[in-house]
């Protein structure tokens, strides 16, 4: 009525501001206390080898079920493999995989000539790439230094699963167009997250089994030695890099670029000019229930831990604070070195940015795919 009196719009907006205020508090005050409080979740054995695995086994299950869980039964995958090109250095061809039910992944096949065994490198692209993008196929830009093609040049047996991410994107603007809807490539993701999260699965989970049926197909390609599988990949694809080898023990070397990091605050502190944070993104299929609790990134890497992991990061990277990662970096290295394991874990700083070095991961892989036992 018009006559019923009015509580002055100034005080409602400042009472909805101080409730807000109160949540964000107390949640953020719960996130910082997971840094003190996560390793109670850990019962890490270094007597032996195989005592710290079994040890750190349930971690893994959790870590799976943090995912979604694999759901899917490995049936026939099917393979339609389409020719491409031809150079002196590797044959090119695309690969589609049947991962499960309607899922069929496009991959890329790089493989050099001659019959001699070698290893394989599954090299995974970032959020707005492609396998064309990681290869080195199109005009993207240098970010992935040609790291797929660089790679069959090495020897190695390459190949290049197509993750979800945006497509028609601009390389500035980074707008995800389709014929339906138009929305930033982060969307893209989240659109399908949301409808995964109904059904109790993740998006990045099953994108992982997909990875791991890329790696039994791998395993039977002629002249790749099987038990030698390495993967190398930037951004979003060096969150895969250091997520699946966590839950893959096939993969024995993995190089993760531009991602590693302090997890909790690149979760949920704004970091201004030093950093970007998830909590400031779009990317809504970063957030994982439960992950501060027990997995910071140097806890994911320990359970690729006795097989190697390596961390390349740019210090003009916004989306990664080197120091952050040399700080979580400094709480995985003794993990392995109790082990006897030091060499397996190894960090490298350059001047530059997001993108892939690609020299010492390349001897990295080297050394660990071709060298030494492992």
């Amino acid at each position: 009525m018009s006559g019923d009196p009015r509580i002055p719009e100034a005080e409602i907006t400042e009472l909805r501001r101080r409730l807000y205020a109160q949540y964000d508090a107390y949640y953020s005050r719960l996130c910082e206390e997971t840094e003190h409080t996560r390793q109670e979740r850990w019962s890490r054995d270094y007597s032996s080898l195989e005592a710290y695995e079994q040890s750190v086994e349930p971690n893994r299950e959790r870590f799976l079920q943090m995912l979604g869980g694999w759901h899917w039964e490995r049936g026939d995958l099917k393979p339609r493999v389409e020719h491409v090109l031809e150079t002196d250095t590797y044959r090119l061809d695309r690969v589609f995989l049947t991962c499960f039910e309607d899922i069929e992944m496009d991959c890329l096949l790089l493989t050099p000539p001659g019959d001699e065994p070698r290893p394989a490198v599954i090299a995974q692209h970032g959020l707005s790439g492609t396998p064309e993008v990681v290869c080195g196929f199109t005009d993207y830009g240098d970010v992935y230094g040609r790291i797929g093609i660089r790679l069959a040049e090495a020897g190695y047996t390459v190949i290049a699963p197509h993750m979800v991410g945006g497509f028609g994107e601009t390389v500035e603007g980074h707008t995800y167009v389709d014929d339906m809807v138009g929305i930033s490539y982060g969307r893209a993701r989240t659109r399908l997250n949301r409808k995964a999260y109904q059904v109790g699965q993740r998006v990045f989970g099953a994108e992982m089994f997909c990875l791991s049926r890329a790696v039994d197909y791998i395993q039977g390609v002629p002249n790749v030695m099987p038990e030698r599988i390495g993967f190398y990949g930037l951004s979003q694809g060096g969150q895969t890099a250091l997520w699946f080898p966590a839950l893959e023990k096939r993969v024995k070397a993995s190089v993760g670029a531009s991602f590693f990091n302090h997890r909790y605050p690149k979760q949920v502190v704004s970091g201004g000019e030093a950093y970007r944070a998830y909590i400031d993104c779009e990317e809504e299929d970063k957030f994982y229930p439960g992950q501060l609790l027990e997995f910071s990134d140097s806890d994911i890497a320990s359970l690729i831990c006795p097989r190697a992991y390596m961390v390349e990061q740019g210090t003009n990277d916004m989306a990664v604070n080197y120091r952050m990662a040399e700080d979580e970096f400094s709480r995985l290295k003794p993990i392995y070195e109790k082990l006897g394991v030091g060499a397996r874990a190894q960090i490298v700083v350059f001047e530059g940015g997001h993108e892939i070095r690609g020299v010492e991961g390349l001897e990295f892989l080297n050394r660990w795919l071709r060298k030494e036992p492992i």
